[in-house]
């Protein structure tokens, strides 16, 4: 039994608790970057490497390890080999999910093998414990047609070229989400995070907001836009990118890289809008 994940965190915590088999987390953040309708996973993760090697400022080389182990437990399944998918309600999951049932269906692996847990939280949980996971592990299911029907829709969607992605997400809001009442909603949050150039996406703005009153440390920001959140899901790793991106709007008080620092130096290092930003935030461009 193989389970497929968002990260190593919510693997430690399920092999914690006691839910046995092999675990792997899918390594890839794709509400950040290009993405591609390719199914062969080698090429999939050739094609996302370089992009988040870049924007996270990591080495090629270790992005492109963490991908192989994961394109080799996938590759070593056996067709009937059972596959556990594991999915929260945010955003990060959702894509996650997308694309691996992507993959999935041209894998050549048996369709009734694959189980889907839907989780109402996070992994590792913020709100439930042990026992509650366990439960909802016990409601996984095998997918239905009219689960993939969906699915194929969207993911045809979001692997379309940039110009035409954002109308065919709208179109795809008509759609029944009764088989994955989370999926709505992050593809909602996915439009407001990709805006077309040169429009700031929602995170970018709502960084703008919490500046408006007085300077806050970068912690302080990361946990505001938290709470903006409906429902919390980028990591500190990719607000501090997008953070980065932005010193012409924001201004931190130090030249330093932010991405990769320790705890205290986001406590100690505060941000504040530049003279643009102000302009920007007060309509005035």
């Amino acid at each position: 039994m193989l389970h497929i994940t968002n990260g190593d965190n919510g693997n430690s915590y399920l092999k914690k608790i006691g839910i046995e088999g092999q675990f792997q987390a899918w390594q890839d953040v794709l509400h950040h970057g290009p993405i591609t309708s390719e199914t062969n996973i080698e090429k999939i993760s050739l094609y996302r490497s370089e992009f988040l090697a870049e924007f996270f400022c990591i080495a090629l080389a270790q992005v492109k390890l963490k991908f192989k182990q994961r394109d080799e437990a996938l590759l070593s399944l056996e067709a009937t080999d059972e596959v556990i998918l594991w999915l929260t309600p945010e955003l990060f999951d959702c894509l996650i999910g997308l694309q691996f049932l992507a993959w999935f269906q041209n894998a050549q692996l048996e369709q009734s093998n694959l189980k889907i847990v839907f989780l109402p939280d996070h992994l590792p949980p913020r709100e439930h414990n042990a026992e509650h996971i366990k439960q909802y592990f016990k409601t996984r299911f095998s997918p239905e047609k009219s689960f993939y029907k969906l699915t194929d829709h969207i993911w045809q969607a979001l692997t379309s070229n940039r110009a035409e992605q954002s109308v065919k997400l709208q179109q795809c809001l008509e759609y029944d989400f009764k088989y994955w009442p989370n999926l709505k909603h992050a593809i909602i949050r996915f439009i407001e995070e990709t805006p077309p150039a040169p429009e700031l996406s929602r995170t970018q703005w709502q960084i703008l907001d919490a500046l408006t009153e007085k300077p806050l440390s970068l912690a302080q920001l990361f946990g505001v836009n938290q709470q903006l959140e409906e429902v919390p899901f980028m990591g500190d790793l990719s607000f501090w990118s997008i953070l980065e991106l932005m010193r012409d709007l924001v201004e931190i008080d130090t030249q330093e890289c932010i991405l990769h620092q320790d705890l205290m130096f986001y406590h100690l290092h505060q941000a504040t809008l530049t003279k643009k930003g102000v302009g920007l935030i007060s309509g005035g461009g």
